[in-house]
């Protein structure tokens, strides 16, 4: 007895076609390119996170030591008179009064200055609207100085919140010959960091706070947040606790926000001396939000795929097995990825309804593909726009440098394409050229932006800026390519260069580029101690040291680029701006 053979319907292999050669290759594909553009995208916040917060951090160090600059003018205006003054005439003297009250009239960031003597009785002076005996924790603070300066100590508060604002006391004691003769005291306003923050917040929507070396929050982009409040509870605080307070580290961790749980992507830079440490947060849902919306549509269409496959199939049920090989054949063309093949079935009937069906299913498939890789291509404009952001940002710590790293990228993917390379490299060098000088964010401005020529001591600083933008552009894996150009572009072939003193074969091709063309925008901007050189006579300068410090094949592939014309807009650029500029005077060292 034979058994039956199971018959499967026409309809059902012309569905299974249909969804497996259309709906699984687009979101094969569709997840693939949101995968990449997700990487893309947390490298792009990574950077943007590290460079925010380094960046406040130095802010708030420079102003936090202006305060302390500040106690110390104070210090040394009223304390020569304090000593002199008997103990009985402190809250009278008009001289120790009228030295107080210029002091705090001609410095916005003193809301209040007090000179005691060793009986805590003195003058003081304050800020229109400002009034200490309106909180009882300033009070609580001021007596916690005076008893630190009784004592032989300085004293700084901890962050107080006084209305709107958020304030520290600030004391020193007044000493002669180890003789305790009182106190000089000021109420500092921290508002500018505050203000900071809330500016960080409008330009990059990136939530920016601070908190002490105990994990108390010091001052917020959000008014809401109390100085002093216990942020410990928080998981990225508590990593910074943990790091010791020295480096920057960034993380992924869940925050409450009310009753919801929110997953955050975050950064933490320590600042200098003060322990303090700057945390930039922002919500995963909102540094992805570009690839959720991508993964909805893919969804979407998708779904709408499937559904048009099933009507496609209702309409198809007859005897097509000429037109079913055909449309066969194309599917699978499609499934390799070939979107440009159609079905050409020309039928009244509903077999040819389908091969149209199946056709504009293509052309549907590949206007998606079209339009991922176009937003694919945004997304690395982005993160190229973002990389130059970082570096007009490290430019923009000297006006004088003001373009120096747009125009030395520029410079070197000239020369690299003039060298042939493929534009996978050309790219490679763009970045790496556009990071070379990131490492400068760290040193100090006195050394940055020094008039004339620096002293050895102030180059050896100056010479960690290559070693620092390395440390800063190796903790993002994607950028690890480009770490050559940053951290050697003041190698030299002789390997007389720094920091490492690499030569000859050791140095990469993009190493070579990027040190011509920093170098040739160097000797064609005006500088503090000369004049910009015109582009012929800068070439001339780096012929004579081509071979010892810089690629002779380099070089030349300069001078080819210059003798066609692909540096004449900025030639034109230099001499207009020569023209319109009175000489060099002297300026900030770069």
């Amino acid at each position: 007895m034979k058994h039956k053979r199971t018959r499967v319907r026409i309809l059902y292999v012309i569905l299974l076609i249909l969804i497996g050669t259309t709906v699984v290759p687009v979101w094969f594909y569709g997840d693939r390119m949101m995968s990449l553009n997700r990487d893309r995208l947390e490298t792009q916040e990574r950077v943007l996170q590290t460079v925010t917060s380094q960046s406040l951090s130095q802010v708030i160090s420079l102003y936090m030591e202006n305060l302390n600059q500040q106690l110390k003018e104070l210090y040394d205006t009223v304390g020569p008179l304090a000593t002199h003054i008997p103990a009985a005439k402190y809250s009278t003297d008009p001289d120790l009064r009228l030295a107080q009250e210029r002091f705090v009239a001609d410095r916005p960031a003193v809301l209040y200055a007090t000179v005691l003597n060793d009986q805590a009785r003195g003058v003081d002076a304050r800020a229109r609207n400002f009034n200490t005996a309106t909180d009882p924790f300033l009070l609580k603070s001021l007596d916690a100085a005076f008893t630190a300066a009784q004592q032989g100590q300085a004293y700084r508060s901890n962050p107080i919140t006084v209305g709107n604002d958020v304030v520290m006391v600030m004391a020193e004691p007044i000493q002669q010959k180890d003789r305790f003769l009182g106190m000089v005291a000021a109420v500092m306003t921290l508002k500018p960091i505050t203000r900071e923050l809330v500016d960080t917040k409008q330009r990059t929507d990136l939530e920016a706070y601070v908190v002490d070396n105990a994990g108390r929050l010091v001052t917020s982009y959000d008014p809401d947040k109390v100085a002093g409040t216990d942020m410990v509870a928080i998981p990225i605080v508590q990593n910074f606790l943990d790091s010791g307070q020295r480096v920057t580290g960034n993380s992924s961790f869940p925050l409450q926000k009310g009753k919801e749980i929110v997953e955050m992507l975050g950064t933490y830079s320590p600042t200098q001396k003060l322990g303090w440490g700057v945390i930039v947060q922002r919500k995963t849902s909102d540094a992805y939000a570009t690839v959720t919306e991508m993964r909805r549509q893919t969804f979407e269409l998708g779904l709408s795929l499937v559904a048009l496959s099933l009507l496609v199939g209702l309409l198809a049920a007859t005897t097509i097995t000429h037109p079913i090989d055909l449309l066969t054949r194309t599917a699978r063309s499609i499934a390799q990825r070939n979107f440009t093949e159609r079905a050409d079935i020309r039928s009244h009937t509903e077999i040819g309804e389908l091969a149209a069906t199946f056709n504009q299913m293509a052309d549907d498939i590949q206007h998606y593909i079209s339009d991922l890789q176009t937003a694919s291509e945004e997304n690395r404009q982005l993160f190229i726009d973002s990389i130059e952001m970082i570096a007009a940002a490290v430019d923009a710590k000297d006006p004088y440098t003001k373009g120096h790293s747009g125009r030395v990228s520029q410079f070197s993917v000239i020369i690299a394409r003039e060298l042939g390379l493929p534009e996978e490299e050309v790219d490679k060098i763009r970045v790496s050229a556009t990071l070379h000088d990131v490492g400068k964010i760290g040193i100090e401005d006195r050394v940055l932006k020094k008039p004339g020529v620096l002293t050895n001591e102030e180059f050896d600083i100056m010479k960690r800026h290559t070693v620092m933008g390395y440390e800063i552009v190796r903790q993002v894996k994607q950028l690890t390519e480009m770490l050559p150009g940053i951290r050697w572009h003041h190698e030299a072939l002789n390997g007389k260069g720094y920091p490492d003193g690499v030569k000859g074969d050791e140095l990469p091709l993009m190493v070579r580029i990027i040190a011509v063309a920093d170098t040739f925008d160097a000797i064609t901007t005006d500088r503090p101690y000369q004049a910009g050189r015109e582009f012929p006579a800068a070439l001339e300068i780096l012929r004579k040291h081509a071979g010892t410090k810089y690629d002779p094949l380099v070089v030349d592939a300069m001078d080819s680029a210059l003798a066609k014309g692909s540096f004449a807009k900025f030639e034109m650029r230099r001499r207009a701006v020569a023209a319109a500029s009175p000489d060099p005077v002297s300026t900030p060292h770069t």
